[in-house]
């Protein structure tokens, strides 16, 4: 509210000064409040000119996404085909959550604590094998399971999220009963909204929701043209929809190159800019200057063209202008020795804001690293995929395996060695399994190996989780080193023979060099 300006009192010269002087102490009294509003706790919440451009928003992550989830979802896919970085980072993402083979079943049935049941456990890696090759687990055929993981961990980081329909019975085509069918996320109609009403729920970007927020179904786009848009519902039973959640009550997911997405695409822009310019000074090499503009008759008349003069250079040759003629000779700016650290800059920011990312990986710039620092970085990498093969598992291979065990065991399609079905009444004793993710080699061998004998020597770790550690199964290489010794033995070698190590060498005498002289 503004401050009213106090009449002058006639006559009173003292009380229209007083008056002023108690008006001049409001109106510092209100700038001070004022100030002291604008001036928050935090320094990043304060309002001034500094800050004008910074836009702050109070919505909801709902109301954000219904305005931008589809322009984000498109520009991620316009950079995966245009820009190679970001076609990398995809790259890098599919590799490092899954590799070349899908997470590993590893079934840990028991008949009592201690006693591992062997026949079921075979019988269920044995089926799940089965399934997931291509034709069995996806109704199309187009994808094996492994194929379709490294789908989903693609779409995931591109898209954000993931539609996959669940085909039972005899839909499903196969012997087990059950198949998946990966569905573009454009299918989910974005644009579909609605508020509660009595009996009616909510949808939200295509969700739809009951009181607490659950989904309850999903509203797919029936067609693709703006003027005709009707929607197909489709219940949460037959629907997988997955992403990585960021802010409580979100329902629709982000793409995880979100917030690189800008300096991805001006660091291409700018590179490619740099490239042309660099290019159109090397074609360039100068202009003639004439008094009326008209080209110069240099060199030989082209055969191809009319009036056109081809000028050729060679050691060693003078060549003279004609009367009036100039040369301006094009000096370009690129390369420039600024371009460089600058767009390496531009391309380590990029590179803060994508999971799992390291510069030297992204960029392939290995120049400027040395041993320690290219292992921080691999470590800490590894650290970030970790925890992506927990969110993996808990959102795709958990719901997956469940109902494909248990439509499985109600067709009987585990089978014992003896051709007998597992019992499904026993579906509870079959369900104990893991996960056996990708693995990485050790970044210095040598040095990880001697730790990794030290620590089982002092049972601070097992041989089972640095062969997890490795992406093995501590089976696995039990049965190799058995097959490994029966063969040995069939063909009359003996391994003990063999050395466990290099041989050192003797260390050198120091006076050899004595008695030689």
């Amino acid at each position: 509210m503004a401050i009213q300006p106090i009449q002058p009192f006639k006559g009173s010269v003292i009380l229209t000064e007083f008056a002023e002087k108690q008006r001049l102490a409001r109106e510092a009294k209100a700038r001070r409040e004022h100030s002291a509003q604008m001036s928050k706790s935090f320094a990043a919440a304060q309002l001034n000119r500094l800050t004008s451009t910074w836009r702050a928003t109070a919505e909801r992550i709902d109301d954000e996404l219904r305005n931008d989830l589809d322009a984000l979802r498109h520009r991620s896919r316009s950079l995966e085909n245009n820009n190679d970085y970001a076609r990398n980072y995809l790259d890098i993402v599919e590799t490092n959550i899954i590799g070349d083979t899908a997470p590993r079943l590893i079934s840990l049935v028991d008949n009592s604590p201690g006693s591992p049941d062997d026949g079921a456990r075979r019988a269920i890696s044995n089926a799940w094998a089965e399934w997931g090759k291509r034709g069995n687990c996806e109704i199309t055929g187009q994808y094996s399971f492994t194929e379709l993981c490294q789908a989903l961990a693609r779409c995931g980081a591109r898209d954000g999220e993931c539609l996959v329909i669940i085909h039972r019975g005899k839909p499903a085509g196969n012997a087990w009963g059950f198949a998946l069918q990966l569905l573009d996320i454009d299918r989910l109609a974005t644009w579909y909204n609605r508020e509660a009403s009595a009996g009616v729920n909510a949808v939200v970007t295509g969700v739809e929701i009951d009181s607490v927020g659950k989904p309850v179904a999903y509203h797919f786009s029936r067609g693709r043209r703006i003027d005709n848009r009707s929607t197909e519902r489709v219940e949460t039973g037959t629907v997988l929809h997955r992403f990585k959640m960021q802010r409580p009550e979100q329902k629709r997911g982000i793409p995880w190159m979100h917030a690189s997405m800008l300096s991805m695409h001006y660091a291409g822009e700018f590179a490619l800019s740099a490239l042309m310019a660099a290019k159109h000074g090397a074609d360039h090499l100068g202009f003639f200057v004439t008094p009326d503009g008209s080209a110069p008759t240099l060199g030989d008349a082209a055969s191809d063209e009319d009036g056109a003069r081809i000028a050729t250079s060679a050691p060693g040759t003078w060549d003279t202008l004609p009367d009036g003629v100039d040369v301006k000779t094009v000096d370009s700016k690129y390369p420039n020795e600024v371009f460089a650290p600058f767009i390496k800059s531009a391309h380590q920011r990029m590179a803060s804001g994508l999971p799992g990312a390291s510069y030297p990986e992204l960029c392939n710039d290995y120049e400027a690293v040395n041993f320690s620092s290219i292992r921080a970085a691999v470590l800490a990498a590894r650290d970030v995929w970790k925890k992506y093969h927990v969110w993996f598992a808990d959102a795709w291979l958990e719901p997956i395996f469940a109902d494909w065990l248990r439509l499985s065991l109600a067709k009987g399609a585990i089978l014992l060695d003896n051709g007998s079905p597992l019992p499904i009444a026993k579906a509870a004793k079959f369900a104990a399994h893991a996960w056996q993710f990708r693995g990485w080699s050790w970044v210095d061998p040598l040095k990880d190996v001697q730790t990794a004998k030290e620590a089982i020597a002092l049972r601070i770790t097992s041989r089972s989780r640095i062969a997890r550690e490795q992406g093995r199964d501590i089976e696995d290489v039990f049965d190799e080193l058995q097959s490994e010794a029966a063969l040995a033995e069939k063909y009359g070698i003996d391994l003990a023979l063999m050395p466990n190590s290099l041989p050192v060498p003797p260390p050198a005498d120091p006076n050899a060099s004595i008695n030689k002289e």
